[in-house]
């Protein structure tokens, strides 16, 4: 008799046990899904929130695949934090940083800046460093966005 017990019901709105949330996360996905668990929402819920599908998330979380950077700034937002392991003490790190926070491709900030693509990867990997005119435009620009010392 299955309706006839009074705690039925209950089963349905119960919520799932935690899965998988990892004490020391080192990848994005990892980072990704803890925060998603700690701020108690479904896969739906962060889907709808980062205006991507489901199955996005999935893949991030599994690390199946990572976002594309234009998702970057609606994660930090939603998410409270920034999970990407960028060491911005470093020129190289902060220009990362920044890209990442305005959700740009290396593609388009070396286009912003006037750049070749190849020569802002190498400004990222700190082989070398920008002129001082572009020293100043990406000191105006982390100035703007809070990241600071440069």
């Amino acid at each position: 008799m299955r309706g006839a017990l009074p705690f039925n019901d209950l089963r349905n709105t119960l919520r799932k046990p935690i899965k998988r949330y990892k004490n020391a996360p080192e990848t994005l996905g990892d980072k990704i899904r803890n925060r998603r668990i700690e701020l108690q929402l479904t896969l739906d819920q962060l889907a709808t929130l980062l205006n991507v599908t489901k199955e996005a998330v999935v893949y991030w979380e599994y690390n199946r695949g990572k976002p594309k950077v234009h998702n970057y700034p609606k994660i930090i937002e939603v998410l409270g934090i920034f999970a990407f392991d960028v060491d911005t003490s470093t020129l190289g790190g902060k220009i990362i940083a920044y890209r990442y926070t305005k959700g740009l491709s290396r593609k388009k900030f070396s286009n912003l800046l006037g750049v070749d693509e190849s020569t802002l990867k190498n400004w990222e990997d700190n082989k070398y460093i920008p002129l001082e005119h572009i020293m100043q435009t990406l000191r105006i620009l982390f100035k703007e966005s809070a990241l600071i010392n440069l």
